[in-house]
């Protein structure tokens, strides 16, 4: 009883358990596009540091006191920390994608918004840092 019960589940037999991939590899263009998005990410890092060295210039209105200088220099300092392990940590996720043939370029623009958010985190808890009490 319980084979007819599976013939009337799959009248045309048993589907196939092993399922073939519809993505194609990942190639040459893929592996230019990714380093590509990791080599934006260097001078972004720059660019970015540059940038909150250059809004740490507002501590210079409250000389007399009044503001977090401890979470400035986080800022000044955690964002260029934070922003090299983030690459390292998506460059090596991208490393693990391409040696199992999958494509990385989602991995390089990850990085890239990754340096671009923490630029905004690293500039707002400056702006708010500057603030006298």
């Amino acid at each position: 009883m319980k084979q007819d019960d599976a013939d009337d589940l799959f009248p045309l037999g048993r589907p196939d358990r092993h399922t073939l991939s519809i993505h194609t590899p990942a190639g040459w263009k893929d592996l230019a596009v990714t380093l590509t998005l990791f080599g934006l990410t260097l001078p972004m890092l720059a660019v970015g540091w540059f940038g909150v060295v250059l809004s740490m210039m507002a501590f210079d209105s409250c000389a007399g006191g009044g503001c977090n200088d401890t979470a400035g220099s986080v800022a000044w300092i955690g964002f260029p920390i934070a922003a090299v392990v983030s690459i390292a940590l998506w460059a090596s996720l991208a490393e693990r994608r391409r040696r199992a043939r999958r494509r990385a370029w989602m991995c390089g623009a990850a990085a890239v918004l990754t340096i671009v958010a923490l630029f905004a985190l690293a500039a707002t808890v400056v702006h708010f840092a500057a603030q006298p009490d």
